[in-house]
């Protein structure tokens, strides 16, 4: 269970270099096919964070076509995770675990504020009671969680964002539903795991949201397995017990998505996505991510928009590369 003490930073005594907090939130203006990020890593027991706001615009297989970045690494770390302001501009302040204020000025007449609102308790993927994949022993938790110890503490929620973005002087009226993480864990920079984070809203009736590994060795029809996901429905929260999921890349990017997920309850919910834009992230040099907004569609029609991730750790990719080199009959899939 995710407490009102867990808005604020769980370093250990022997953090060293590997322990990290994370926060990530996201908002878009699916109309003018627009989506912000904001992620924010906190290496506490050396002192260090990152920062990086990135905005995104287009279809882009580099990091210079995005329409904005900043991502400044080795900031001195902040004091305190529930109200905190960084080198580059960015304030989050915790109202309470559900609800934040996110203001970012940054250079060439970019801004955004922001308010997030969130539709529901913390889902607490380590919480029985929440996930019906959630693993008890805390010894086994990391082979579940998804992105192995960083996720070792994670928790999601999918809230409101309302507020202003302003891009090069332009400015975007927000008014958009996403889901935001936070995670504390060790870290390390080698011997991460491949991950998807996922999410589709449609509206405040309805939001799908998905942590998922994925096998690069495997075709992609039984690539993807559930690590956790829940259905909130008018701010009634189910778990997800299964899902089956197929996604269509280029290169690392997801560009077309075929999902099904089954609720604790056994309910299947169906949705297809296809991507409004989309481009790689790299927000430490160990990872590369392909990033997209996407568009969701239901059988009835229902029309919604969420953020996707891949997470591929370059230390794996480079391994499997070596092997598909030396061993022909060995593949990757795409």
């Amino acid at each position: 269970m995710i407490r009102p003490q867990d808005i604020e930073f769980h370093t250990p005594a022997d953090a060293g270099h590997t322990w990290s907090e994370t926060n990530f939130f996201c908002a878009s203006v699916p109309e003018e096919r627009v989506m912000i990020t904001f992620y924010t890593l906190f290496r506490k027991g050396i002192g260090v964070m990152l920062s990086d706001i990135a905005i995104y615009g287009a279809f882009a297989d580099n990091r210079a076509e995005l329409l904005y970045i900043d991502s400044q690494q080795q900031l001195p770390a902040c004091e305190r995770l529930s109200d905190y302001t960084t080198a580059n501009g960015l304030s989050i302040k915790a109202h309470s675990l559900r609800d934040y204020r996110i203001d970012y000025v940054g250079f060439d007449d970019t801004e955004a504020h922001l308010d997030f609102r969130g539709l529901h308790e913390p889902f607490d993927i380590n919480d029985p009671a929440h996930s019906p994949k959630a693993v008890e022993d805390p010894a086994r938790r990391a082979d579940a969680a998804g992105q192995g110890e960083a996720y070792a503490n994670h928790f999601d929620l999918t809230g409101r964002i309302t507020g202003t973005l302003k891009v090069r002087g332009k400015t975007y009226k927000v008014d958009c539903i996403e889901t935001m993480d936070h995670s504390w864990g060790r870290r390390p920079e080698v011997g991460l795991r491949t991950l998807g984070w996922m999410h589709a809203h449609f509206g405040e009736d309805l939001a799908i949201h998905w942590i998922n590994h994925f096998d690069l060795t495997k075709q992609t029809d039984v690539a993807h397995s559930l690590a956790h996901g829940y259905v909130v429905e008018n701010g009634r929260v189910t778990g997800l017990k299964d899902l089956d999921l197929r996604v269509t890349r280029h290169g690392v990017l997801p560009i077309a998505i075929e999902a099904s997920a089954t609720d604790a309850n056994g309910r299947v919910i169906r949705l297809n996505g296809a991507a409004q834009l989309a481009a790689p992230w790299t927000p430490y040099t160990c990872v590369l991510l392909g990033v997209a907004l996407m568009r969701w569609t239901l059988p009835d029609g229902r029309v919604g928009y969420g953020h996707a991730q891949e997470v591929y750790p370059l230390d794996l990719v480079t391994r499997l590369r070596h092997k598909y080199w030396n061993d022909p009959p060995a593949r990757l899939t795409t």
